[in-house]
């Protein structure tokens, strides 16, 4: 094994960001992720600034910020780690939390444009997302104790939860002859495989645990873990612009 750092001050931590490490790719790739969120940020608000209500701004605006709140946290996490274990735990802690604020932006996005038409469902499960939210983020508080395996298990059962609006709002739209469903369902599905692959690349270690020792610098699981999230952001993101362009067009139109 080769690459690791060794226990550094801030200021070699900081410096180390631009060392060729097994961090390194780690860290730039959500530092460039988080320059992409930022320029889609101002252009979409640019754009929405012609054609959307002040609602959509802030949805789309609180969705981006999210995004970019967990590449930054990211970045920071994977620089300071090896700074000592206390704040290894502390940066892990703001590495989950920017992993929330993304889930919950992901959700709270979706759900709120799903059931655009139909505002009791919409409520219902804005409401039930914000609970699971706060059951994730009182897990990380230090005296509850939780195990890594809880908070994992927590993240899982959260992700996977959103087959459940999913499959309602397919109902309420009508089926799968619904022109909506069959645009965007699709969507719903690339994202879970998308996601669905990082976390299998993540939980297995693969290719390291083949090739132990030959992907310490390019090429280990938590880099493709990596790369995996921000192309599900920004995939879930152009997911979210094609909703806002179908609604803007039809209106309630296909609501069945």
């Amino acid at each position: 094994m080769s690459g690791y750092r060794g226990y550094l001050s801030t200021k070699m931590c900081i410096e180390s960001i631009f060392w060729w490490t097994n961090e390194t790719i780690n860290i730039w790739s959500h530092i460039f992720g988080w320059m992409l969120f930022l320029g889609l940020t101002m252009y979409d608000l640019l754009l929405l600034n012609i054609h959307a209500t002040t609602v959509d701004k802030i949805i789309v605006g609180g969705l981006l910020i999210c995004f970019q709140a967990c590449m930054i946290l990211s970045s920071a996490y994977h620089t300071f780690s090896c700074k000592s274990e206390k704040v290894y735990d502390c940066f892990l802690t703001y590495d989950l939390f920017g992993i929330s604020l993304s889930l919950l932006a992901i959700y709270m996005s979706g759900i709120y444009y799903a059931f655009w038409c139909h505002k009791t469902l919409q409520t219902f499960y804005l409401t039930t997302v914000g609970l699971i939210f706060g059951l994730a983020m009182l897990l990380q508080v230090p005296r509850f104790n939780a195990s890594a395996n809880m908070k994992l298990f927590t993240f899982v059962g959260w992700a996977a939860y959103g087959v459940v609006p999913t499959f309602h709002w397919t109902i309420v739209m009508g089926g799968l002859e619904n022109p909506m469903v069959q645009l965007l369902l699709p969507r719903v599905t690339g994202m879970y495989a998308i996601s669905g692959l990082a976390f299998l690349i993540y939980v297995t270690k693969f290719p390291e645990r083949l090739m132990a020792g030959r992907v310490d610098y390019l090429g280990h699981s938590h880099q493709w873990w990596h790369l995996l999230v921000v192309l599900a952001l920004y995939y879930w993101h152009n997911t979210g612009i094609q909703y806002v362009e179908f609604r803007m067009n039809h209106g309630c139109g296909f609501t069945s």
